[in-house]
């Protein structure tokens, strides 16, 4: 009888071997055990902003000011999910995005104190769909820099939607994690200039793809050998690896001095570390959370 599995009849109160095997269903609430299971299945980042949970789901991921009187409250990723953010910033009303919550433990929150420059989370008394919306007119939020020491190890993911089209002579930013600093040390993705999407790397580029409205995973990954580049888990290309670091005086998600974001974030991942063979994994991780992504 060593290791024979026993169960209790509810009519006889006796002991029985189990007949069949114990079964659990583990597909109830799939979404929430898969994100909170994020952070045990990766290296810790340097710095992670999502409106879902990457870690506890009871940990605070945004903090909001709702334009009615001004009042700011923080905000779970049930919070966000549940209706309780709109029911806060009520009808009619705007939600502005005062703090994005860093994930990872390591207390990087990304921050914008000037009330004109805030994204928002709610417009007009409704969720935004896909992420925090940038309006492209001067909304960051401010990265604690540096989260990186240099940009040959340095890898970034980020989930977003551009709503821009057309020509672009002045570039839409993301995320910037360095630029150039009249060094040619850029990292910053993605990068919206003329018709295309980039990767901005160094003194160079990769290019993503052409500018549409979707939403996309973008995804850089930096070595001592290369940097490389990917659009929804498909490589588009590399470049030689370059060593440095200059840090942004402004910005970080949403764009910084060299121009803004117009459209939607709703996830970054920030490694201070070359991830290319946690890549497919991260990706897959990702792609699995949002499904709308291609």
């Amino acid at each position: 009888m060593l290791n024979q599995r026993l169960t209790r009849n509810l009519f006889t109160g006796q002991t029985e071997p189990l007949t069949a095997p114990l079964s659990f269903d583990f597909t109830e609430d799939l979404g929430n055990k898969r994100n909170l299971s994020f952070f045990s299945q990766f290296e810790i980042p340097a710095a992670a902003y999502s409106l879902r949970a990457l870690g506890s789901y009871n940990e605070k991921v945004v903090r909001v000011r709702r334009s009615s009187d001004n009042t700011e409250r923080d905000f779970t990723a049930s919070g966000v999910s549940s209706g309780a953010l709109v029911d806060f910033v009520g009808s009619g009303n705007d939600g502005f995005v005062d703090t994005w919550y860093d994930q990872s433990g390591n207390g990087n929150d990304a921050e914008q104190p000037t009330a004109s420059n805030q994204p928002k989370i709610v417009i007009s008394g409704a969720l935004v769909g896909n992420g925090i919306h940038f309006d492209g007119s001067g909304d960051l939020l401010n990265l604690p820099h540096p989260l990186i020491s240099n940009i040959n190890s340095a890898s970034l993911f980020v989930v977003a939607t551009n709503e821009a089209t057309g020509f672009k002579f002045i570039p839409l930013v993301g995320v910037t994690l360095s630029t150039s600093g009249g060094a040619s040390r850029t990292f910053q993705m993605p990068f919206y200039f003329i018709s295309s999407l980039f990767a901005s790397y160094g003194s160079n580029s990769v290019t993503l793809g052409a500018v549409d409205t979707n939403k996309h995973l973008f995804t850089a990954v930096a070595g001592s050998s290369n940097m490389e580049g990917f659009q929804d888990g498909t490589s588009k290309g590399t470049l030689d690896a370059v060593s440095g670091y200059s840090e942004p005086t402004s910005g970080g998600l949403g764009g910084d001095a060299t121009g803004t974001w117009n459209g939607k974030l709703e996830e970054i991942i920030i490694y201070a570390s070359d991830q290319s063979d946690n890549r497919v994994a991260l990706e897959a991780n990702i792609q699995a959370a949002y499904p709308t992504l291609p």
